[in-house]
């Protein structure tokens, strides 16, 4: 056949896409070849061979009628196909036939041994969800895969099926040869003009629900996919409160005692002592409430010169029951004129409340792809908070505060229509504990207590004692200040020598700063006390399908939180900057 080799080809065709065969059955196969122009080829070789199917059990001992042939004046070539015999289990028996002619891509036919019955179907994707752009879908493969499921297909790199990939609408979208048992696996990846995926989806099909007598239409469900927020990002929320957080009306109250009496805080002052003077012997708690009748002589001594008269305009017209000037009195004329009025003790409770209007926490979120389509693991953890209505103010880390759970590691998200909303699942809840107790009190000793006493650093034990030291006296020429003042005073109203009250004084004062010290404690929770859920809009600014952010300040505008503190709902903006690039 000496002009055999000068037929020019362009492709190849077969009469069917898929053969099935009985064990030991046959079936014809014809190829066609085409030349440039697309009519046919005659007098062209055409080679066949036999490829067994690397994961099936092999061709069963299955022959062709001929390994090569030329084809006829149509450029056709009709080959038979004997098969050998099937798979043990009933499943179908898999290997291809290869037609090869030339420099033309050869062309394989899957071939089913199977004593099933076959049927037919038509697979119609179906795009579900809004598209995150207009038209953007150009194609869809579908990949079908024969005795498969869905969970056995990597939907990231999907193998090549044995059927090949179809292309819509370019393919046929209709399978033949299908078994009419088991489960079957329809992979749809839709793709734009520039060949990226923006769809995707994965559908079981059981065989039993085949007819062998029609076709059967079946839905396969696209998802669009939208920008992936995989990686890990730094996110900055916001929390506003119109109402007042739990705890914190405590707090207030607590640090309204060193101003609620005109006589305050020469009265706060004097009542611990009082109470201290008689703990060591009747083991009464040093909770600086004097209970008059249940005290040892000093403490009755002392009691008895107390304020007695109503409300004045001012503490140096108290007088106790005799008409002498009260020993509240006396002892708030320790404290020197306008000293106390530096300290503004008045001001500190709604100082406490305009603090804790706001707050402002920052986290990471590590976003990691689940197996499903547009479905993501969260890993969120809170990494510091600030409270920005404060005077002074700056970011607290949360491992300073010493909170003992700071991540929610099992936390869900989906992407959808552009957006990654964040559940809070209730076998694992998106749940921290907050300790904002902790950080009022910080705060609160930076921004209202350290400018009082006019040091860059203070606490409330050194508030308290710098307090109490405001007090003074002048004793044969001697300056005494704090507890050495009052013992003085209160061991001469009680005909003590001096010394009789100091370690009282000492005593009350430790129990007064513990009193105030903990004043936040209502804020703190045990356990977890703030959880949250909320949604963003995934940015992506480059347009390579990886978001650079979660949330911004314009165009598509923060990420919305709602959450619980305690008992209190409450709702925060947040917006999330990518850590790096290598988290993409």
């Amino acid at each position: 056949m000496p002009d055999a080799a000068t037929v020019a080809l362009d492709s190849i065709e077969a009469s069917s896409d898929t053969v099935a065969i009985p064990p030991f059955g046959s079936r014809l196969l014809t190829f066609q070849a085409h030349g440039p122009d697309g009519v046919a080829a005659p007098g062209a070789i055409m080679n066949f061979s036999i490829v067994d199917d690397p994961a099936s059990l092999g061709s069963g001992g299955a022959r062709l009628s001929f390994s090569s042939a030329l084809t006829d004046d149509n450029g056709r070539v009709t080959l038979q196909v004997i098969a050998g015999t099937g798979a043990p289990d009933r499943k179908p028996l898999k290997f291809k036939v290869e037609a090869s002619a030339g420099s033309v891509r050869p062309l394989s036919i899957p071939i089913f041994v199977t004593t099933g019955v076959l049927a037919g179907v038509e697979i119609v994707p179906i795009f579900t969800g809004v598209s995150p752009a207009a038209n953007t879908a150009t194609a869809t493969n579908i990949y079908f895969y024969d005795d498969s499921s869905c969970d056995k297909v990597n939907l990231a790199h999907p193998a090549v099926p044995m059927r090949g990939v179809r292309i819509l609408p370019r393919d046929d979208p209709t399978f033949t040869s299908v078994v009419t048992s088991g489960i079957h696996a329809i992979l749809g990846v839709a793709v734009d003009g520039n060949g990226k995926v923006v769809a995707q989806g994965c559908t079981n099909l059981f065989g039993s629900s085949l007819s062998s007598e029609q076709l059967m239409r079946v839905q396969l469900p696209l998802e669009w996919i939208y920008p992936s927020p995989e990686g890990t990002f730094h996110a900055v929320s916001q929390f506003s409160f119109t109402t007042a957080l739990p705890g914190t009306i405590s707090a207030q109250d607590r640090w309204k005692n060193l101003s609620a009496d005109i006589c305050d805080p020469a009265r706060l002052w004097l009542d611990c002592t009082i109470v201290a003077l008689d703990s060591p012997d009747a083991g009464i708690p040093i909770d600086c409430q004097a209970v008059p009748g249940n005290q040892g002589p000093l403490a009755a001594r002392l009691t008895a010169r107390r304020t007695t008269t109503g409300p004045s305009s001012s503490c140096a017209s108290q007088v106790d029951d005799s008409g002498k000037p009260s020993l509240d009195a006396e002892v708030y004329a320790l404290f020197p004129p306008g000293a106390l009025d530096a300290m503004r003790l008045k001001k500190l409770p709604d100082e406490i409340g305009s603090s804790l209007t706001r707050l402002t926490v920052g986290s990471t979120l590590a976003v990691a792809a689940l197996s499903s389509p547009n479905a993501f693991g969260i890993v969120h953890e809170l990494t510091d908070l600030e409270l920005p209505d404060a005077a002074v103010h700056s970011p607290m880390t949360m491992t300073s505060l010493a909170a003992p759970v700071l991540k929610a590691p099992f936390v869900t998200g989906v992407s959808r229509a552009g957006q990654l909303m964040i559940s809070q699942p209730p076998s694992s809840p998106h749940g921290f504990t907050l300790e904002l107790g902790s950080a009022a009190r910080f705060t609160f000793a930076a921004s209202s207590l350290a400018p009082r006493l006019g040091i860059a650093v203070a606490d409330v034990r050194s508030f308290i004692e710098a307090l109490v030291k405001l007090a003074t006296s002048n004793e044969n020429g001697t300056k005494l200040e704090g507890c050495d003042a009052l013992d003085a005073l209160l061991c001469s109203e009680a005909g003590q020598k001096p010394g009789c009250a100091r370690t009282a004084c000492l005593a009350g004062l430790d129990a007064l700063i513990q009193q105030m010290d903990s004043s936040f404690a209502g804020l703190d929770g045990l356990d977890l006390d703030f959880h949250l859920s909320g949604w963003a809009p995934i940015v992506d600014r480059d347009g390579d399908g990886h978001a650079e952010a979660l949330g911004s300040s314009t165009g598509a505008g923060p990420g919305i939180w709602s959450g619980v503190f305690k008992t209190r709902t409450v709702v925060g903006s947040w917006t999330a900057e990518r850590a790096s690039a290598s988290g993409q």
